[in-house]
């Protein structure tokens, strides 16, 4: 395993895919906390509330997009471009190589959660500095809204090696995980919220302590997204075992 998970993390490294959403993932950062906080007209004490602050640092869950997509990509890629006969060839025991990728993408996850919420943080601080105000450090909820964050983004990894392993073609993978992202799920919230906050991207929405009082709580979003992340492992992770390498 310990092979696979450095062979993992070397074609990650090598990879100018992998730099490139990772800047992006600051750049996004740093939009996502400066536009609202710019579009706002509240009164200096809505900015140093707990809705406030949450509103502000909420640009911090850039990295979610785009480490499932990385994650479906070091999956699906297998397939895309000829890799998937000499892997399982070398590791004939699939789960294993499976296993080491979700392992090594729950770790892009966490540092592409952490990179976005060191953008927004230190956005948010100069645009709070820049108005006169103090962004309050000591509050809990800037600290939770930034874990939030970033756990999200360490399940959101694994879960697009998940969907890889279950749909091989990158570019319907990525475009069926973009779309139900951006499109599918908040349309069917802003139809129904208390329906619909079952979803697992909006779930994800609580974790990350997105305010909005049609949220779930924290505890069952965690349920919620971290259910639907086991299910889709073990779903993949069966369909790479019992797959054709050369179909």
């Amino acid at each position: 395993m310990t092979n696979l998970v450095r062979a993992e993390l070397r074609a990650l490294r090598t990879s100018p895919t992998t730099w490139s959403l990772l800047l992006a993932v600051a750049a996004i950062g740093v939009l996502g906390t400066v536009a609202p906080l710019i579009a706002s007209d509240a009164v200096p004490a809505h900015f140093v509330s707990d809705r406030g602050i949450q509103e502000a640092l909420h640009g911090a869950a850039a990295g979610v997009g785009l480490v499932i997509v990385v994650g479906v990509v070091g999956m699906a890629g297998e397939w895309r471009w000829g890799q998937a006969t000499q892997t399982f060839i070398t590791t004939p025991v699939r789960r294993r190589v499976v296993g080491a990728k979700l392992l090594v993408h729950a770790g892009l996850g966490a540092l592409f959660g952490v990179v976005a919420a060191a953008a927004s943080l230190a956005t948010a601080w100069g645009w709070y500095r820049n108005e006169g105000m103090a962004l309050p450090l000591d509050r809990s909820a800037v600290w939770l809204t930034l874990a939030g964050c970033v756990l999200v983004s360490m399940l959101f990894g694994p879960l697009g090696v998940a969907i890889g392993a279950l749909v091989r073609n990158v570019v319907a993978a990525v475009a069926g995980v973009l779309v139900w992202q951006i499109i599918v799920e908040p349309t069917l919230f802003a139809a129904s919220p208390s329906v619909f906050r079952w979803l697992p991207g909006i779930a994800s929405f609580a974790i990350r302590r997105q305010p909005d009082e049609h949220m779930l709580g924290v505890a069952p979003a965690l349920v919620v997204v971290g259910g639907l992340l086991a299910a889709m492992i073990v779903a993949g992770t069966l369909a790479v075992e019992r797959r054709d390498v050369t179909a």
